[in-house]
This record gives structure tokens, C-alpha cells and sequence, in this order.
């Protein structure tokens, strides 16, 4: 079995400033929440990419919509803390709480599980696309009042959830248990499993020398593609976990400075952020392995989505000139041993986006 994780110290005062796992090129922090207390994350510095555009507030709205863009399927994003969901030429709010990031739909499409953030903690949560109450799956937040160091340590953290193929489990980023020591020591990310029906978590890799990040199930429940930050000065990069051999590599032919995985829905193709020449786009290669070549120019882009029939690919990006994340589509043909990309259409404009949410597409 895989070691389990080391605690790991660091100052109170800086907390607030930390990132979450694996940091962006293009925001202050990647897959991120900054609430008042964060957990010990790797190359909180933004190892890969671009400079980060300045912030910028959302426009208050519930719906929005672009003449001559019929989306097949359900394109779901994250805007203000809030999950949007854009299904034929427009897109609708679809919570209003203020305290979601990083959606993932079900496989059969029936169920969102997100995080839900409070003050020094998340939680999992699952949500019914139908609507009603989410439930929470794990229980991360103390009853000790906010702010103080009662509930520094009695909390921990849960990240980026992504489904199993049979939809019976959820795998995630999160931590063994909560800090501990003085000034507070805490544990280093590593890869859970739960169920999606509630129940017992299960770690299932844990390496003392980095921190797990955003997962990704292969459709034939065989691997799981996942962001890896060393400690060290080594880059991030992507990490090829084997259910049967319980074991993690790096995967093969991904270049350093990789994350975001995203499997295409056959299976065949593996799709990831990277940083190249000081600019971040969206790179596929086979999923086994193997040459990636570049679907986007855009020079800021991330959160690759495959569409439910592999035929598009939906993303985060940054037009040119401005400093908003939006969303983006480009449709897709297997050209033999790669994948290409047609020119991608703007679908949202000045939205703002949460870039460290992703997108997520089902039918």
C-alpha cells in the first residue's frame, strides 16, 4: 500500500495567501479557493504558464445566450461561486449559494458532485441535476466557531471530485486528517475514493514527496490520470495511476508543467493544459501515451472538456485583449495517430469565469 502522507509545516500568516493544488499560468492560484485558512499546496508560485489577468468583477445575471450556438448535451461551469448550465443556445444559473467550484456530472448524467467551501474547510457534495437538496459526502467542518484555533485544527480539506465509470464511486483530492503541532503542520494532498452513496473514504495514493491534484477516471475504470506537484524544484506534471497495480508514473509523453486531465469518452484520447514557451494551451495525445500535439493558440487557456460524443472540445480561455475567462468550443477529428482541432468559437463573453472550476459535459 502507498505510504501515507507527512505533515507539513508552514506559518499561519501566509495561509490565506496559499493556492490550491497545482497552480494556474493563468490565475493567482490553479484548481483554487482561497478561503481564510487553506491547506499546504504545491508550487503555490504558478509553475506553469502565463501571467495572470487582473481581476475583475462578474456581471450580475441568470441567463445568458449566443445567437447561432446550438451546444449538444449539457456544458455545465462555474461563474461567482455559483454552477451554470448551458444546454442548446443558452445557459441558466442553476445555484445561487455562492459557495460551489469544480463540477463533475455523473456518467449517466443524473448527479453533480462539487465542492462546497466554507471558512477552513470544503466538503463533497452531490447535488441531483433534477433538483433538491445536496448531500453532503464527506465532513470536513468543525463545529469549533469560525476564525478560531479550535477550527484550524479540526479541519481538513476535499478537492475535485471525478467520477468512476459506473458512477458507484467518487475519486478526490484530500487530506488523511486535520493539522496538527505548533505553528499547524498539515497533511500533503493525496488521492481518496468514496462512495457516491455515502459512506467510508478510502486513500488510495499518498506519496510523501508531492501533493495529489484534479483526478481523472479513464472510462474502462482502469486508471486514473492525475496532477502531481513535487515539493521540491522538480515542475508538476501528470501522474498514471493503475487501479490493479495500485501504482502511480508519470505519464507517458506529457510534457512537465501538465494538468487539468480530461479523458475523451472513448477512452482514447487524453487531453491536458500545458504550459509551452511561457504560454498555456490545450494539448491531446493518446491516452496510453505518446506525442501530444496542440488544439489551441490562444496562448491562456485551460479546463479542456471532451463533449458526451467526443466530436468537440469545450475549454476556459482568455481572449486576447481582455481579462476574462470564458467559454470555448472547438470540434475535433482523429487525424490517425493524433487529434486536431478546428478553429474554437467564443461561446460567453465577459463572463468571468472560475477557471479553476473547469467545465464539464454530459448529455
Amino acid at each position: 500500500m502507498p505510504n501515507r502522507p507527512k505533515k507539513q509545516r508552514r506559518l499561519l500568516a501566509l495561509c490565506a495567501a496559499l493556492a490550491l493544488l497545482g497552480c494556474s499560468p493563468l490565475t493567482t492560484a490553479k484548481p483554487t479557493i482561497q478561503p481564510a485558512l487553506a491547506p499546504v499546496q504545491p508550487a503555490p508560485s504558478a509553475p506553469t504558464g502565463a501571467a495572470a489577468p487582473a481581476p475583475a468583477a462578474a456581471p450580475a445575471a441568470t441567463a445568458v445566450s449566443e445567437q447561432g450556438v446550438a451546444l449538444a448535451g449539457r456544458l455545465m461551469f462555474v461563474q461567482g461561486g455559483n454552477l451554470w448550465v448551458w444546454q442548446g443556445e443558452s445557459a441558466s444559473q442553476l445555484t445561487s449559494a455562492g459557495d460551489a467550484s469544480q463540477p463533475a456530472w455523473s456518467p449517466d448524467g443524473t448527479r453533480i458532485a462539487y465542492v462546497r467551501r466554507d471558512t477552513s474547510y470544503s466538503d463533497l457534495v452531490v447535488l441531483p441535476a433534477s433538483g433538491g437538496a445536496p448531500e453532503r459526502l464527506t465532513e470536513d467542518g468543525p463545529d469549533a466557531s469560525v476564525y478560531s484555533y479550535e477550527r484550524i485544527y479540526a479541519s481538513t480539506w476535499a478537492f475535485y471530485p471525478a467520477w468512476s465509470p459506473d458512477g458507484e464511486r467518487l475519486a478526490y483530492a484530500g487530506q488523511a486528517g486535520p493539522p496538527g503541532g505548533s505553528p499547524a503542520a498539515e497533511y500533503r494532498m493525496s488521492l481518496f475514493t468514496i462512495p457516491a452513496a455515502g459512506g467510508r473514504r478510502a486513500q488510495i495514493y499518498a506519496e510523501a514527496a508531492g501533493h495529489v491534484g484534479r483526478p481523472a477516471w479513464s472510462p474502462d475504470g482502469a486508471t486514473i490520470v492525475l496532477e502531481f506537484a513535487p515539493v521540491e524544484k522538480e515542475p508538476p506534471g501528470l501522474y498514471r495511476y493503475t487501479v490493479a497495480r495500485d501504482a502511480a508514473v508519470p505519464q507517458p509523453g506529457a510534457p512537465p508543467q501538465s494538468y487539468d486531465p480530461a479523458f475523451s469518452p472513448d477512452g482514447r484520447w487524453l487531453a491536458f493544459a500545458s504550459r509551452d514557451g511561457g504560454r498555456t494551451d490545450i494539448f491531446a495525445q493518446p491516452a496510453a501515451g505518446g506525442a501530444p500535439t496542440r488544439l489551441t493558440s490562444l496562448g491562456a487557456a485551460r479546463a479542456p472538456a471532451f463533449s458526451p460524443d467526443g466530436a468537440q472540445i469545450a475549454f476556459l480561455a482568455v481572449a486576447p485583449g481582455t481579462n476574462s475567462f470564458d467559454l470555448w468550443v472547438a470540434d475535433l477529428v482523429a487525424d490517425g495517430g493524433a487529434l486536431r482541432a478546428g478553429t474554437p468559437r467564443q461561446i460567453t463573453h465577459d463572463m468571468h469565469l472560475d477557471a479553476a472550476s473547469g467545465a464539464a459535459w454530459a448529455r
